[in-house]
């Protein structure tokens, strides 16, 4: 698979939490990263991530749009972005689709609570970063501008850029909540990490289980995270406690299949550093129908006597 399809694959399944409803509001509960208390959200409802622009222009504004409703009966809307990748230009992305979001509501208020054209809610924007590398883009629209001195130049505008990385979001503890418990998945380095952080997801009633944040999930571990830990052939299933099942029957395969994909990759290195590109190009053909780890160490036994890549190769294809 390539690296293009992989951040696909990635994508397509984190986004699947942030169109989720009960997710939202577990992650302003875990995260209060917006200055949105999340005990006076009385109403989350979806909004439209497609919106059209006036004059008839389309443009999607972000990976999902959400109208909170809060106690004393403002109204704010939050704008999510799914980032698999860092993107150095996401701050600008996030202010032209707060900008488009604003002129939206300008063109067509809502209703109640005092909106209108001249006087709009609030909205909010948080950027979801699922990558291993720490994020690098600038947290301030104003920080990814050159200019002589900020404090001079009027026109630079300012807008923060929330972020929340998985891989080093702080663990309020717990396991009743859903963004916790996605982040502290994330960041599980090994299989037995892995089933023992999903351990929660197996209490879940079968109702929940088979809805859309149990097939959230089950994508997320099995399309994911399994693959991330060196098992690409892993099954890969939307049904939760088919994937649970997996976690536990498979543990000893996944430590046999990652303990021969880090001999074959240990030897790759050796022959390319030995013998050059082309005949470790050739010997990773070779090596890629090979899933017997203790076969690949008498390999690497060859490699390190053998005089010649041709030898190798030969002695390869004797045995």
């Amino acid at each position: 698979m390539t690296t293009i399809d992989q951040g696909l694959r990635r994508d397509s399944a984190f986004k699947l939490f942030v169109h989720h409803q009960t997710f939202i509001r577990h992650l302003l509960r875990a995260y209060p990263l917006l200055g949105i208390d999340e005990r006076e959200v009385v109403a989350i409802d979806a909004g439209n991530a497609n919106l059209v622009a006036p004059h008839g222009q389309g443009q999607r504004l972000a990976d999902a749009v959400w109208r909170l409703t809060l106690a004393d009966g403002e109204i704010a809307y939050l704008l999510i972005e799914c980032q698999a990748e860092i993107d150095p230009s996401m701050p600008f992305r996030m202010l032209h689709a707060a900008a488009g979001m604003y002129l939206i509501l300008s063109q067509n208020p809502p209703r109640g609570s005092g909106y209108a054209a001249s006087l709009v809610p609030r909205v909010k924007h948080l950027i979801i970063y699922s990558g291993k590398r720490p994020w690098t883009a600038a947290g301030e629209v104003e920080q990814a501008i050159r200019a002589r001195s900020l404090q001079e130049e009027r026109d630079i505008p300012r807008m923060e850029c929330p972020l929340l990385e998985l891989w080093r979001c702080p663990d309020p503890g717990g396991e009743e909540n859903l963004a916790v418990l996605l982040g502290r998945l994330q960041r599980c380095d090994s299989p037995a990490a892995l089933r023992a952080a999903a351990e929660p997801l197996k209490r879940w009633p079968k109702s929940e289980s088979q809805g859309a944040l149990g097939r959230a999930f089950a994508a997320w571990v099995s399309e994911v995270l399994v693959p991330d830990l060196g098992v690409p052939d892993a099954v890969r299933s939307y049904d939760l406690r088919e994937v649970l099942d997996m976690l536990e029957t498979e543990s000893l395969t996944w430590a046999d299949r990652m303990r021969a994909e880090g001999e074959r990759k240990l030897l790759l290195r050796q022959a390319r550093i030995r013998f050059g590109e082309a005949l470790a190009r050739s010997l990773a053909a070779r090596l890629e129908g090979i899933a017997d780890a203790d076969r690949l160490e008498e390999i690497g036994e060859w490699l390190l006597v053998c005089d010649s890549g041709d030898a190798l190769l030969a002695r390869l294809g004797q045995h």
